[in-house]
């Protein structure tokens, strides 16, 4: 079967989707292991958790519409949102994570952070 102009966007528009999901799930993992490991932060973490999972979602539901015979629980957490952070160690990524959320608001300016 040719691939026509209709055919390739679409699997791009399902591409972008199924990344999209993959960051989304791997951002979630990420807050769940900060939500034990930074108590102190718990109200900010369950709220972007909140969110992540009303991204999640809409992701899953977006996918089921272009195609039913996908199954979105079978995408695995990506590590593609961890760019946005430019960090090369699991510590940096915990510093800058935090210190955007600190400027974001969701964190208490001065509530000790962990590093470890």
């Amino acid at each position: 079967m040719a691939l026509t102009m209709t055919r390739t966007r679409t699997q791009t528009a399902l591409t972008k989707l199924v990344e999209l999901l993959s960051n989304v799930k791997g951002e979630l993992e990420y807050v769940e292991v900060l939500l034990v490991a930074e108590p102190q932060a718990a109200q900010a973490l369950l709220a972007r958790q909140k969110v992540l999972q009303g991204q999640h979602d809409a992701l899953c539901a977006t996918l089921k519409q272009f195609d039913e015979a996908l199954d979105p629980e079978q995408v695995v957490a990506g590590a593609g949102w961890q760019k946005a952070y430019r960090a090369r160690t699991p510590k940096t990524l915990l510093r800058r994570y935090c210190e955007q959320a600190i400027c974001a608001g969701l964190f208490p300016s001065k509530a000790p952070l962990t590093r470890g």
